[in-house]
């Protein structure tokens, strides 16, 4: 099968997880290309990225650039994304719903980016106390009681790329608890909010991150 095109990003999950994820579940045919951090700082002084960041994705003549955008398309490739509009509004709220919740854990550590002053590190602690008791788990709370009443398991009747970013989001979550002194909330202590992981985790290996 022909490639869709190439995701340029750097050589960590990051931002570009769930878009290699629903590529591989959706065995959507694309070039990975791991962009190191000083080719990055060379091609963005260069204007080579719409929006001077990463990930973009390269197809026909076209720079695609924001990760959910790419996600919605890779869906859209591999039958991760509903073709209904209606569908894809309720997966489209999932998603933005994930999204708000990740971006408040990135203020906590990439501050600058958002117009915020670089904290102290007591202060950033303090803020991911209060990510951890009460800003992420009412987010996920709202998501909970969906998963708890599918029959699938996942959002809608079959996986779609928001459960798939929701489980790169847990991960995240469970990642900066290894490195937190002060843990952001996990997922784990919701089990519902977890999709059946059997299908990523056999298959999360053809993604090499």
């Amino acid at each position: 099968m022909e490639s869709k095109g190439e995701l340029v990003y750097f050589d960590i999950p990051g931002r570009a997880e769930y878009i290699r994820l629903a590529g591989v579940i959706g065995n959507v045919p694309f070039k990975d290309t791991r962009l190191a951090r000083e080719d990055f700082i060379k091609k963005k002084a260069a204007g080579d990225f719409p929006f001077s960041q990463v990930p973009v994705f390269l197809v026909g003549e076209h720079m695609i650039a924001q990760s959910t955008a790419i996600l919605r398309m890779m869906g859209a490739w591999g039958g991760l994304y509903p073709k209904d509009p209606v569908e894809a509004a309720k997966v489209d709220a999932y998603l933005d719903l994930v999204e708000e919740a990740w971006s408040c854990c990135d203020n906590s550590v990439y501050a600058t980016r958002f117009g915020l002053p670089d904290f102290p590190e007591k202060e950033r602690l303090e803020i991911r106390k209060r990510l951890s008791d009460d800003i992420v788990p009412k987010k996920m709370g709202y998501l909970e009681p969906v998963l708890k009443e599918s029959k699938s398991g996942y959002f809608g009747e079959k996986i779609s790329i928001a459960d798939i970013k929701l489980y790169c989001f847990a991960k995240k979550l469970a990642k900066v608890v290894t490195y937190s002194p002060t843990p952001l909330f996990l997922l784990s202590s919701s089990p519902a909010l977890l999709p059946p992981s059997r299908q990523f985790h056999a298959r999360r290996h053809r993604t090499m991150f």
